[in-house]
This record gives structure tokens, C-alpha cells and sequence, in this order.
């Protein structure tokens, strides 16, 4: 792939809040980017975290002299960090990390050439892999899909949302600032909703392979809650409110997260939360084979469904942390 004649500056936008057990290892995954050169800034805004986290910070803030810690208050919540660390840079493309993943090495290497060769493409994700904690012998590719030739591309990512993991991201400040940034108000599933205001002003790019590790912790955001499918609504009614046509579609995509959802409860060994949410899948969308096929298993056929994905899904088990 062509580098680009002058590499544009960038700015890497992490994230901190009691992650001082994993931090290091985050910041380090950037100082050892094969193109570290390309980088000017490194933002870590920290939300508040407890005094062995603070201890770590402080620590990096000697690492290298383009690392700058915000010490915040707490309370900001992630889309408001992203916003603080994003005010403090000027540089005209951003890579966001959070202080629990692991970029590869070739990350930047491998998307700067792409977002610096087609002014049109305000946005480049990348597929990833997904380790449960400490483990990443047992990290197992993602797999992400390529919705960038969608003549709507806000429908697409609506209706089959990739999905696209903030830390897998490199955007232009220009695209970032037409689409107003990550909203703050929005805690949970912020990163859905700031990417559907982006594909509204912007082109996405792809690069298919896996450029990060993502920590799967039961104390992250979405790890264990229960309410995950009431922040789904939220986001997609916040959508579609700013874009009547979606409306009719919210019935989908609501039902695809449902039955993802009970898919992963299923694989966690939560039976009764996965036929839940399962039958919730059907009811908001009843033409929705998959949700069909995967509650029947859940249903009828559990002991027979988990012996059926064989190694494959003990593999997405253990990426789980559930093996």
C-alpha cells in the first residue's frame, strides 16, 4: 500500500478510569507502532480513577514526551473523556484507544495510508480480535463487515452495524467536527450513535484485518448489564429522530441486537436470559430467521446447539470468558 506523500499528524485519544492493571500495556501498544513517527500527540484523559491508577499514570506521563494525562474529576463518563482529550489536540486525524485494548503493530501503518488518499473517507475501522482479561492465548477474530460501499451508509451501519470498535478507528477532525463529535448525554452506546451521525457527512473505509485486541472485562461498560436493550432503544429512536427515515427500520434493528444478545447469553451459560432475549428478537421483527433458529436451539435443543458449534464455539467461549 502507497504511503501517503506527508503524513498528517495524529493524535491518539485514550481513555482512563480505574484501568491501571491495563493501561501500560495500552500506551505501550502505541509507542510500539511500526509508523510511531506519525504521531504527535498521545491524550490519555483519566476519569476519576483510584489512587493505584493515578500512581501508573503518573508513571507513563514519563514514558515519552508526546504523553499527556488529564487528571478529571470523575463522573465525566467516555464520551465526555473523548471529547476533553479531542479539545486539548489540533492534529487533523485521530485514533482512539481505550486504556483496556492493545493496538497491533501495524495499526497506523496500515490505515493512515487509506484515510490520507481519499479525501472522501472521513472514517477507517478494522476488524479485531477479543481476548477474555488476561488471556490472549485465547483472543478469537471478531469478524466485522464491509458496509462502505452502501450507497446509504447510515441505513447500513442502522440495519447491520458492523460493528465498529472505537478502538479500531482512525478519523478525520474534519469529519469528527461536521458530525458534532461523541455526545456526552449519551453513556452507553455512544460510539452508535456519534457513527451514525458520521455516515450522514462522511465516507467509511475498511481495512480487513484484525488491528486490535480487545480486553472483554466484566467490569467494562457494557460488561453484565441487563439493560443493554433499553440503551439499543435510545440510540436508535436519538437516530432516528435526526433521520425520519429510519424510523420503520428501528423494529430490525432492535430485534438484531436482541438476538446477538441472547446469542452471547447463551455462549456466557445463561439460558434463561438468552430465551428472553431471544423472544424479544422474534416479536420486534418475526421475519428474522436467525433469531427464529437460535431461539429453537436455546429453546428445544441446548445441550444438542453447544456440541453442534463444536471447537467454534468453545473457541467464542473462552473469547468470552466463559471456557
Amino acid at each position: 500500500m502507497p504511503e501517503p506523500a506527508a503524513p498528517p499528524g495524529v493524535a491518539v485519544i485514550m481513555t482512563c478510569y480505574n484501568e491501571g492493571p491495563y493501561i501500560g500495556a495500552a500506551v505501550r501498544s502505541v509507542l510500539d507502532q511500526s509508523r510511531a513517527e506519525w504521531i504527535t500527540a498521545i491524550v490519555i484523559a483519566d476519569d476519576g480513577s483510584d489512587a493505584e491508577t493515578l500512581a501508573v499514570l503518573r508513571e507513563i506521563e514519563g514514558w515519552d514526551a508526546r504523553i499527556r494525562v488529564l487528571y478529571g474529576p470523575g463522573g465525566v463518563g467516555l464520551p465526555g473523556q473523548r471529547r476533553n482529550a479531542i479539545a486539548e489536540t489540533d492534529e487533523p486525524v485521530l485514533a482512539i484507544l481505550d486504556g483496556d485494548d492493545l493496538w497491533t503493530p501495524d495499526k497506523l501503518e496500515r490505515q493512515l495510508p487509506v484515510l490520507a488518499g481519499d479525501a472522501a473517507i472521513g472514517l477507517v475501522y478494522a476488524d479485531f480480535c477479543v481476548f477474555p482479561n488476561q488471556n490472549l492465548a485465547a483472543a478469537r477474530r471478531a469478524g466485522v463487515l464491509d458496509i462502505t460501499g452502501a450507497a446509504r451508509l447510515s441505513h447500513a451501519y442502522f440495519l447491520n452495524d458492523p460493528p465498529i470498535i472505537p478502538s479500531t478507528t482512525m478519523l478525520r477532525r474534519t469529519a469528527y467536527d461536521a458530525a458534532g463529535g461523541f455526545d456526552a448525554a449519551v453513556r452507553v452506546f455512544e460510539d452508535t450513535d456519534f457513527y451514525l451521525r458520521l455516515a450522514r457527512v462522511t465516507r467509511f473505509a475498511l481495512v480487513d484485518a484484525p488491528l486490535l485486541y480487545k480486553r472483554q472485562r466484566g467490569s467494562s461498560i457494557t460488561g453484565g448489564r441487563n439493560d443493554l436493550m433499553a440503551h439499543h432503544a435510545f440510540v436508535a429512536l436519538k437516530a432516528a429522530a435526526d433521520e425520519p427515515a429510519l424510523l420503520p427500520l428501528v423494529p430490525r434493528r432492535l430485534a438484531e441486537r436482541a438476538r446477538k444478545l441472547g446469542n452471547q447469553r447463551f455462549l456466557l451459560g445463561d439460558r434463561a436470559g438468552a430465551v428472553r432475549l431471544l423472544r424479544l428478537a422474534v416479536r420486534l421483527d418475526p421475519s428474522n430467521r436467525r433469531a427464529w433458529q437460535s431461539l429453537l436451539a436455546a429453546t428445544l435443543f441446548p445441550a444438542l446447539a453447544l456440541r453442534l458449534l463444536g471447537s467454534g464455539g468453545r473457541a467464542r467461549q473462552a473469547a468470552l470468558g466463559a471456557a
